[in-house]
């Protein structure tokens, strides 16, 4: 059933460390729901005997329908499960799609979290997309285990003094903010990697987020934004001015930030994956060069109304000519 947002708190507070996220936590789910002002956060939680089956997403309307779609928060999402009891799985899925039927529900599309390998928990079409880069922080030092590029990398950084400092006051976030934007806009990036200051702002009062400045002398060369709940801390949002990528500040922030994680008492570094599926993908070469452990990253969809799904498809291909391979083809203009 679709509980509010104190009983999905308490519900997600109820479930083992080992299944949990900050991009699973209601908080954030709520939080980046304010990206769009169509997006809804919703939890669904389906309990039996002690056993706990939680599911946050956004629901939004479809465009020129009277159906909904969901989709994931930002970065991971996905159901989590206290119990992998295929029989109360089965039972949790079943009283899922009906509640989707029940809401009118299109479609739905979710990126799964590749360290909590929740796709087991949920009952649609799964996908391979990547391999993405996490630091197992229980093992050995962090510094000798990353290559010769990177500790390289390091060494410059510090020779040429820079230095990283962990703050948390509302005009460093909002520093970071406009910092993080004119990135952005020099990437000239989609809109989906853009945040509203009021995101920024919620994200200050969360004690789960961790903010990074890399400084050289006295000015801001790159900043990191990093977000942790229990034994995970995740890579979340960085940038790096001109300065900033010719002193290998990067790599200093996500070194400095692995041993913070470590000292939060964190087993995982969650640095993601690449840009696209590419082997050769830049970003990926770079997140590579700090830890050799991989995790796949998957996707997944359900169509809950497959007859009135077609018709849209058939629709749009006569008015764009084509429609493209995404599961909510629908919100991207142009087919």
């Amino acid at each position: 059933m679709q509980v509010d947002y104190l009983t999905a708190l308490k519900v997600f507070q109820q479930l083992p460390d080992e299944q949990k996220s900050p991009y699973l936590h209601p908080y954030y789910v709520c939080l980046d729901a304010t990206r769009d002002q169509s997006l809804e956060p919703v939890f669904f939680v389906y309990t039996e005997e002690g056993k706990i089956f939680y599911y946050p997403f956004h629901i939004a309307g479809v465009p020129g329908t009277e159906f909904f779609d969901i989709q994931a928060p930002y970065a991971y999402g996905g159901p989590i499960s206290s119990s992998h009891d295929p029989r109360f799985l089965s039972r949790a899925g079943s009283q899922y799609l009906s509640w989707c039927q029940a809401k009118n529900i299109l479609a739905e599309f979710v990126r799964f979290h590749p360290l909590l390998a929740n796709w087991r928990y949920y009952p649609g079409e799964l996908q391979d997309m990547r391999e993405t880069v996490w630091i197992d922080l229980q093992r050995e030092e962090l510094f000798p285990s990353y290559t010769a590029r990177v500790r390289t990398a390091i060494r410059k950084a510090q020779k040429n003094n820079l230095r990283i400092e962990w703050v948390q006051t509302s005009d460093y976030f909002q520093a970071f903010a406009e910092f993080y934007t004119q990135a952005m806009d020099c990437l000239q990036a989609e809109p989906f990697y853009y945040f509203s200051r009021e995101y920024f702002q919620k994200l200050q009062y969360w004690q789960h987020s961790y903010l990074a400045i890399c400084w050289k002398d006295e000015s801001t060369v790159a900043a990191a934004l990093f977000l942790k709940e229990a034994h995970i801390m995740e890579y979340h949002l960085s940038a790096a001015n001109s300065n900033g990528k010719r002193f290998n500040a990067s790599n200093l922030i996500i070194h400095q930030a692995a041993i913070k994680a470590r000292q939060l008492n964190c087993r995982a570094l969650c640095l993601g994956g690449g840009t696209d599926n590419r082997s050769n993908n830049s970003l990926l070469f770079f997140k590579a060069g700090f830890s050799k452990q991989r995790a796949c990253f998957r996707i997944g969809k359900i169509i809950h109304a497959p007859e009135a799904y077609k018709r849209m498809q058939e629709d749009w291909r006569a008015v764009y000519g084509r429609c493209n391979d995404k599961v909510l083809f629908y919100r991207f203009a142009g087919g």
